[in-house]
């Protein structure tokens, strides 16, 4: 669904910016060249045209990132995905038209993985003896995202000096969204927009094998052990809310098994693998839905589902509130349905020894709000039953008509909109004195420790000034002693009133205390602007911790302040590359650029990896904050070892994890107006 989401968020955020939906029989004239013998593409021009060629206003992907997907995900996205909404007023003829011109290859684009395939002696996945460096997105199932020298052959002085090994390109996937496994010398990466799953050698890239989804795949793998019953197995989700295993020896589908409660569902997080299950996190599209009028908002919801790895069957369904209702006829009179939302966006977490799993879930989608919104979830893995809620904010209720406050964005009785959900998997940590917390970053900028037996608050620190779009994303990582928490703020610098850690960049925080121990904050060298390396900074004590008390009541949206208005350089800026060049970096476009760190850090032998939106690779050391390393990745790559044309953009979602001593990146982002790319790129130290 990564594509999916981009690709919708075209009309869905466009409904929100006024002057951005389809206009039937009116032309904004800028694709009139392409009106020629094809009519899908006078088609696009009608109907599509004002929000794809916006991306500066409406956050959706450009029509040269969309022609790069195969017609199968363009089909799946108009007819049932997250464009159907919006496409539904498209006459039918016109959607076959548009259909069949949008995607620019023909087939599948598959040719190369045969002229790619590795040698016979290296086909092999060899899993005996093998170590297992990542299994699942947070590197382990307690999501600290750590990494030793002893598993990535890699240390912190070989992040000082890298250089790039070999780079694979994918055909057909603008977004690199979902996280690599690595076991011994054998990566498993997927490209999701294609509907692929590759495993590749380490060292040369080559194909071992591939997998073919009959649906767009969408979240990062896990990696399965083998057991009595199964062989080992590569798990993942896709964009209709099914889970699939796949032979991690063969590629061969072992089985594809529903995780939805309704139509609405999707798999965003990765599923994680505990003891014989397999944990699904249940998303849903709905929330796009809303934008439109008409829309009978809203019935779609969270859930974990248990499922057997044997054999897909599933044990239980743990939801985060109970079915919706119908409740009220809206102010166009349109039924409304109710409560809904609460979804897990996050992969969730393993507590073993308590025999729970942690999820954090997403706002109320529709009215009536719940308690197990904005929430982390501590489930019985045995049986799926709640132990204990969180819940860090309070009457969320936000989807995406609430930008402009239209029909399915109307609700009695208090409530606000800040969209503070916790899209970042959570992580369990053991403190250097033995203690344990659940340490969840929030969007509202908010990091909060809590007690695993119980939920109860330890302690908490507002890092970042948090926004529907901002704050932390997609996760954090622990080093033993410290957490180190992205921040997503837009570029705006702090006020005289705020935290000056605020905004975006990266800050350590110390797992006792809950005190920021340095901050560094992102320039514009990210956007090309000829300034230094920034440097990391300690706060003075006043601004080390903000504590913040739970649930959080933000001011109704009636009586909120208008957001300031977010500073963007010039057109025509140049890109900053890296430290060692600017050459091949590729044609800066008219949008914005971003400064925010959206995607989570990875640890490497204490050297904390990350990377921002518009693509810039950047290695700090964990202790001091000193940048040992930086590199753009937002520029073409001429050259693949796969001999697929290659570009690199945005760096976000899951892009970095390292093993068989390589850094491995992927760089591509195709959402909210960020760069699109296709490719990933190894990193390994330079010879002598």
């Amino acid at each position: 669904m990564s594509q999916l989401r981009a690709f919708a968020l075209a009309t869905a955020i466009a409904v929100i910016a006024s002057g951005c939906a389809p206009r039937p029989g009116e032309a904004n004239g800028e694709h009139a060249d392409l009106a020629g013998p094809h009519p899908g593409a006078a088609v696009y021009q009608q109907w599509c045209s004002s929000c794809h060629d916006n991306g500066q206003q409406s956050g959706a992907p450009s029509l040269a990132a969309i022609r790069t997907l195969n017609r199968a995900t363009v089909k799946y996205a108009l007819e049932l995905g997250y464009m159907k909404i919006q496409a539904k007023d498209v006459p039918k003829e016109e959607l076959a038209q548009l259909i069949d011109w949008l995607p620019s290859a023909e087939g599948t684009n598959d040719n190369w993985i045969s002229a790619a395939r590795c040698p016979t002696k290296i086909r092999e996945v060899r899993l005996t003896g093998a170590p297992r460096v990542s299994t699942t997105y947070g590197v382990t199932n307690n999501g600290n995202r750590a990494q030793t020298a002893e598993e990535t052959g890699l240390s912190r002085d070989d992040m000082k000096d890298l250089e790039v090994a070999w780079v694979a390109a994918f055909p057909q996937t603008p977004t690199m969204r979902s996280q690599p496994v690595i076991v011994g010398d054998t990566i498993f990466i997927a490209a999701t927009d294609a509907g692929r799953l590759y495993a590749l050698d380490t060292n040369s890239g080559c194909v071992k094998w591939s997998y073919v989804s009959d649906m767009t795949l969408r979240s990062s793998l896990s990696f399965a052990e083998a057991t009595d019953h199964s062989p080992a197995a590569i798990i993942m989700g896709d964009a209709a809310g099914f889970v699939h295993a796949v032979d991690a020896k063969t590629g061969r589908k072992l089985w594809v098994s529903e995780a939805r409660l309704n139509e609405y569902n999707r798999i965003t997080g990765a599923p994680v693998v505990h003891d014989g299950k397999v944990f699904a996190p249940v998303s849903a599209i709905e929330v796009n839905y809303a934008g439109q009028d008409d829309y009978q908002c809203c019935k779609g919801q969270g859930a974990v589902v248990a499922f057997d790895l044997a054999t897909g069957k599933k044990v239980w369904t743990g939801k985060t509130m109970e079915p919706a209702q119908p409740t009220r006829l809206g102010r166009t009179g349109t039924q409304q349905w109710g409560p809904s939302g609460a979804i897990i966006w996050s992969t969730p977490i393993v507590d073993p020894a308590r025999n729970v799993i942690y999820a954090g879930t997403g706002e109320n989608t529709s009215w009536p709000a719940t308690d197990t919104s904005d929430s982390i979830i501590a489930y019985d893995m045995n049986t799926g039953d709640r132990r204990w809620v969180f819940q860090a904010t309070k009457s969320d209720i936000w989807n995406y008509a609430c930008g402009r406050r239209a029909a399915n964005c109307d609700w009695p009785g208090e409530y606000h909109s800040p969209d503070h959900d916790f899209g970042a998997t959570s992580m369990l940590i053991k403190r250097q004195d033995g203690s344990e917390l659940v340490i969840a970053g929030q969007k509202s900028g908010v990091v909060w420790a809590l007690n695993p037996d119980n939920g109860q608050l330890v302690w908490s620190n507002k890092v970042g000034r948090g926004s529907a779009n901002g704050g932390v994303h997609w996760g954090m990582a622990f080093d033993g002693t410290r957490i180190f928490v992205p921040n997503n703020d837009s570029n705006r610098p702090a006020a005289p009133d705020e935290n000056p850690a605020w905004g975006p960049g990266i800050n350590a925080v110390n797992a006792m205390t809950g005190e920021i121990e340095w901050s560094y904050k992102n320039n514009a060298r990210d956007c090309g602007q000829a300034l230094p390396v920034a440097k990391a900074s300690v706060p003075t004590p006043e601004w080390r911790i903000q504590r913040v008390t739970a649930p959080v009541l933000p001011t109704p949206r009636a009586a909120a302040p208008p957001a300031p208005p977010r500073p963007s350089l010039p057109a025509g800026t140049p890109r900053v590359t890296s430290t060692e060049s600017a050459v091949a970096v590729r044609p800066v476009v008219a949008t914005p650029c971003r400064l925010g760190m959206s995607p989570p850090p990875l640890l490497v032998d204490g050297a904390v990896v990350t990377g921002t939106t518009q693509g810039m690779l950047r290695i700090f050391d964990g202790k001091t904050g000193e940048v040992l390393f930086e590199y753009m990745t937002n520029r073409e790559f001429p050259t693949t070892v796969n001999k697929v044309p290659g570009h690199g953009g945005g760096l976000d979602s899951a892009p970095y994890i390292a093993g068989d001593g390589t850094l491995f990146v992927q760089s591509g982002y195709a959402r909210f107006g960020e760069p699109p790319g296709n490719v990933l790129i190894a990193f390994r130290p330079k010879k002598p």
